[in-house]
């Protein structure tokens, strides 16, 4: 019976190892996607922020309000279903910003 015991202590130790390991995958991997999805709306920004310098009054309000169109959409489209939505942000966000840098 003490056998039994020291094994399943060994055996719940492990449990507890691997899982605490996983964990810390995941948290990092998570982090890489948030860090990463921060830098291209960075990037957004900045794109936007010279393209708004360039323009007259009247076409720095149609920026704006395109722009926050273009935000719910894409809060709207990487919000639902199986998609991860850091990879979705990211990818949009990026379309966005090649968008910006095009005008």
């Amino acid at each position: 019976m003490k056998i039994m015991m020291k094994k399943n202590r060994y055996v719940f130790k492990v449990l507890i190892i691997l899982i605490g390991s996983s964990l810390t995958s995941f948290t990092y991997a998570l982090d890489a996607k948030v860090a990463e999805y921060q830098a291209a709306d960075a990037e957004l920004r900045s794109a936007y922020m010279q393209l708004k310098e360039k323009l007259n009054t009247q076409d720095k309000g149609k920026l704006k309000e395109s722009q926050r169109r273009w935000q719910a959409f894409r809060n709207g489209d990487c919000g639902y279903g199986s998609v991860d939505k850091f990879d979705c942000l990211v990818a949009r966000t990026k379309e966005r910003t090649q968008q910006l840098n095009e005008r």
